[in-house]
């Protein structure tokens, strides 16, 4: 009886909070690594210093508000980054990629300016293709990210943008690697620049 009562009061209250799939957007990012040295050669890859990868690209985000202030929100996001390349300059000319798939908690505050901070887990695949020949390494890592933009309250959408900037809490590898699977993980973006836009419901 006790059971069902506190389950009833959770359930009126839980009633009182608005919810609703607040965002579907589009993120054009730029991904910033840093320079690495690969001390074993392996996967078409010669070994000594290659310059830093910054691939550039195109992600989709939708997320999905479960606590509404009206100046303030919280609620969950989910991104998914297609693949994206940039040029390997080394010793072995190719191409580095990655794409990622993300979900995390975010927060807004909608009062004048729009300000937001979120936290992702991230699960990257890391992509290393020269002439002789392909491979790839998953690196699952959590990013944290802060953004400052500006919405256009409409009656029925909202449409926004803003500025993010995000960066991992881990990073893998020093400046010299020994393996190719560790060089792809310390190739791995550092920094994420993007212009994010799109409606809220």
């Amino acid at each position: 009886m006790k059971k069902a009562i506190v389950s009833a009061v959770v359930l009126m209250g839980l009633s009182f909070v608005p919810a609703h799939a607040t965002e579907f957007g589009l993120l054009l990012d730029k991904e910033i690594g840093k320079a690495q040295t690969l001390g074993t050669a392996g996967s078409g890859l010669a070994t000594g210093r290659y310059d830093a990868a910054s691939p550039s690209g195109i992600g989709f985000r939708a997320a999905y508000t479960f606590l509404d202030l009206k100046v303030a929100e919280l609620g969950a996001a989910v991104t998914y980054h297609p693949k994206s390349e940039a040029d390997l300059s080394g010793p072995t000319s190719g191409k580095f990629g990655n794409q990622y798939v993300a979900i995390g908690v975010q927060a807004d505050w909608k009062l004048l300016l729009n300000l937001h901070a979120g936290l992702d887990m991230r699960s990257e695949k890391l992509t290393s293709s020269a002439a002789g020949g392909n491979d790839s390494t998953t690196l699952t890592r959590p990013w944290v990210k802060a953004g400052v933009g500006f919405a256009m309250p409409t009656p029925v959408v909202s449409p926004f943008v803003r500025l993010e900037v995000a960066v991992p809490l881990s990073s893998s590898g020093s400046d010299a690697t020994t393996s190719p699977d560790d060089f792809r993980k310390a190739m791995a973006p550092s920094l994420q620049v993007a212009l994010y836009g799109g409606i809220r419901f």
